[in-house]
């Protein structure tokens, strides 16, 4: 016999059930024996949720003719999608920030500068229950086109001593990333 109530407290078990297993399915960064990240092979289908030119880590004012790169900063599908519904971030989640060298002559462009040969990758995991010793942040570096990674994640590494203070939401610089800056009501500085 059909029953409301019964009916409506399993659609509300389902319903918690699916947002635990939404945090708990997460789990797309993937680890070596050493500890290290294992290159991800789908970087083709992550969400781009900022670029910029001239970002480069110096002090230095930028020159029109020699911006610096050209970041591209996107963010792994599932955890894009996590985010959005929940407005935080889920343990797992990564950013991938591209570096590449600007290209000015590549035809048929009439003005400024386009992406050229990739510098280097740096992947920011954001785990609390991993990486429970830097704030809940890893940091992996890939230079160049190689997918070995060199890992930042001791306490007092010079990425997690500026995101943790200098990002607006938890530990990213989500102040620059439109998306992800209008989901959480922010504006930028």
């Amino acid at each position: 016999m059909f029953s409301f109530r019964r009916t409506l407290a399993a659609c509300s078990l389902l319903i918690a059930a699916g947002s635990a297993l939404a945090q708990d399915n997460l789990n797309v960064a993937r680890y070596d024996n050493a500890g290290l990240l294992t290159y991800p092979a789908d970087l083709y289908a992550w969400i781009q949720t900022a670029a910029s030119v001239g970002s480069d880590y110096n002090e230095n004012p930028i020159d029109v003719e020699n911006p610096g790169t050209i970041g591209v900063v996107q963010m792994e599908p599932t955890a894009y999608k996590y985010f959005m519904e929940h407005g935080e971030y889920a343990d797992g989640t990564m950013y991938l920030l591209s570096f590449y060298r600007p290209e000015r002559k590549s035809d048929p462009q009439l003005q400024g500068f386009v992406q050229g040969d990739l510098v280097q990758r740096e992947i920011h995991v954001i785990d609390k229950v991993r990486y429970p010793q830097t704030a809940g942040h890893a940091f992996f570096l890939y230079r160049g086109d190689t997918t070995t990674a060199t890992a930042l994640n001791e306490p007092d590494n010079v990425c997690v001593a500026c995101h943790i203070p200098e990002g607006s939401f938890d530990g990213t610089f989500s102040q620059f990333y439109p998306d992800i800056r209008a989901r959480l009501g922010l504006t930028q500085d």
